[in-house]
């Protein structure tokens, strides 16, 4: 398993891995941040950076947890670190507490800084090389490996205090299972790199506070050592060459601390123009009192760097520590080999066709505002090249592209749209909406009060009210038109949005559908009227023929009778 993985739910697209990582090993695709193993240098700032926690550092706890099961003997290689990361005045304390974890002994990883130092020293006197780096850092280490392979052999050979220390308990007990404990992710790749490695597994301060915490194990009070050793000056800035007997070697002393710095430093080393030169380098700023593994409630900087001097050396300045560890032959020659990262460099006309396409159509357009996590556009653009990142990441390019659409669409619509601000002015009108408010353009209304072209009491309501106004019938009298008026408050961004529909062909259609009708109903009302009266008189008529008729017939039926009776 990777040492760093990603949890993918969490990811949210803010590129804010991409805008810490120092050397941009960072894949952008499907709106997923993805670390590139083969060029990541494992600084963890991604991981102290990430704000949704979606970078996740391997635990290796399970195999410390078997290791113990099988009987092994687990000896607890401490980096000098632990001062400042838990509530303790010493390593007899952290002893103790590991101890109940399981650890059969705890040594401070300070003994292996101290063979290491004392090689340095060596080389230094002995003048074996012009310009030496330390190499007890692994993310320094992987950052002159991968971006500047050309530096490799300025590395002092020399392997780090982890590994030194973890050969030394070794050359004790050669069965031991040795676990390093420390602040730092690198730590872990640093173990794995190497075939001769005696460290079998790395813990991070995190890990071991988590295990802790779950057994229900804290640190208690012993006696500590109130001496102080100057090897354990090394977790802060310039620690190293503190610890360095430094007199008469004709070298000048640097510490570098700090991404940003420590590639500036390297690129002045590149330019051959310093001699004489030994150089200390860390990748965390404040080295490795401020590692990645160390937990967010510590103090500020100066208070970790005071633990640190305060333990290395209580009393100081006044009084300096004379002791440090024993001397111990053990062997601490490590070589590094280059692991240069190689990326396509694109042409001239690619990356001009891919600034094209981030809508940078001139050096004007480059604002590089660093929204996507890299410095310049066009170092966005060759990532682009390379398949690290995607167009989509410019943060002004999707501005503007969405700009464009909504210009698109509010110029589109037959609609008019007003934005009107919580004082009541125009904020924004469409083209549409000076077309019904009869205005010449968009300027003509832009931070006038709405009163002077509607009547802002709908307005009022909505706001006050909160309720939204939809296909409301108004009639605006300045302009001789009816709309149909929606009104709705947008109180995130005190806002309120009109839309008006100009309804007024529609009413006048139904005005004059109204005046036919009307006058249909008129017309036919005349004609029924007229019917009436025609039918009328006709009944009469028929009723006058009818009533003489049937008197007629009447009157012949009865003497048809008579005539009748007397045959």
């Amino acid at each position: 398993m990777d040492i760093l993985g990603l949890r993918r739910a969490n990811c949210k697209s803010c590129h804010k891995c991409i805008r810490v990582c120092p050397v941009k090993s960072i894949e952008f695709s499907g709106q997923q941040a993805k670390i590139i193993g083969s060029e990541c240098i494992l600084c963890g700032q991604c991981v102290v950076t990430c704000p949704q926690n979606a970078k996740v550092v391997r635990s290796d706890l399970p195999r410390v947890k078997q290791a113990m099961a099988e009987g092994r003997r687990v000896v607890a290689s401490l980096a000098p670190s632990f001062i400042v990361d838990f509530p303790v005045d010493g390593v007899e304390e952290m002893a103790g507490m590991l101890e109940k974890l399981g650890f059969a002994a705890t040594a401070e990883t300070a003994h292996g800084a101290y063979l290491v130092k004392s090689e340095y020293e060596r080389m230094v006197r002995e003048k074996r090389q012009d310009i030496i780096i330390s190499t007890c850092c692994p993310s320094a280490v992987r950052l002159v490996q991968k971006y500047f392979p050309d530096l490799v052999d300025c590395l002092a050979p020399v392997v780090s205090p982890m590994e030194a220390h973890a050969r030394y308990l070794k050359e004790q007990d050669p069965d031991a299972y040795v676990v390093f404990i420390g602040p730092c992710i690198s730590k872990k790749a640093e173990a794995e790199d190497y075939p001769d490695s005696a460290v079998d597994c790395v813990l991070t301060f995190e890990e071991l506070r988590g295990w802790a915490e779950e057994a229900g194990v804290e640190p208690e009070s012993v006696p500590c050592d109130r001496e102080g050793r100057r090897s354990r000056f090394f977790p802060k800035t310039g620690g190293i060459i503190q610890s360095m007997d430094r007199e008469n070697t004709g070298y000048r002393y640097y510490a570098v601390d700090g991404p940003d710095r420590c590639v500036a430093a390297l690129r002045d080393i590149r330019g051959g123009r310093l001699h004489n030169v030994f150089l200390e380098i860390s990748i965390c700023e404040g080295s490795c009192v401020s590692g990645p593994m160390i937990r967010a409630s510590q103090g500020g900087m100066l208070e970790c760097q005071d633990r640190v001097t305060d333990y290395a050396a209580p009393g100081f300045p006044d009084r300096r520590p004379v002791r440090d560890f024993d001397t111990a032959d053990v062997p601490l020659e490590r070589h590094t080999a280059p692991q240069p990262v190689r990326e396509k460099v694109p042409t001239d006309e690619e990356l001009t066709a891919i600034l094209e396409k981030m809508g940078k159509t001139s050096s004007a357009d480059e604002l590089n505002c660093g929204s996507c996590g890299y410095p310049t556009c066009r170092e966005k653009a060759k990532a682009v090249f390379n398949g690290k990142a995607e167009i989509t990441m410019c943060l002004p390019y999707m501005r503007e592209r969405a700009e464009s659409l909504s210009d698109k669409i509010l110029g589109s619509t037959p609609n008019a749209i007003l934005v009107v601000g919580e004082d009541l002015t125009v904020q924004q009108i469409n083209g549409a909406g000076c077309r019904l408010l009869e205005l010449p353009r968009p300027e003509a209304a832009v931070h006038k009060p709405v009163e002077e072209f509607l009547d802002p009491v709908d307005f009022i309501f909505v706001m006050e009210d909160g309720r939204p106004i939809k296909d409301r019938k108004v009639w605006l009298e300045g302009c001789k038109k009816f709309v149909e008026e929606t009104i709705v408050y947008d109180i995130e961004n005190k806002l309120l949005l009109a839309i008006m529909k100009d309804i007024t062909a529609q009413e006048e259609e139904n005005r004059r559908t109204q005046e036919l009708r009307q006058q249909t109903l008129d017309v036919t009302d005349r004609i029924i009227q007229k019917q009436m009266r025609t039918v009328q008189e006709i009944a009469s008529l028929l009723g006058e023929t009818t009533a003489e008729t049937k008197v007629a017939l009447t009157k012949l039926r009865g003497a048809v009778a008579e005539g009748e009776k007397r045959e």
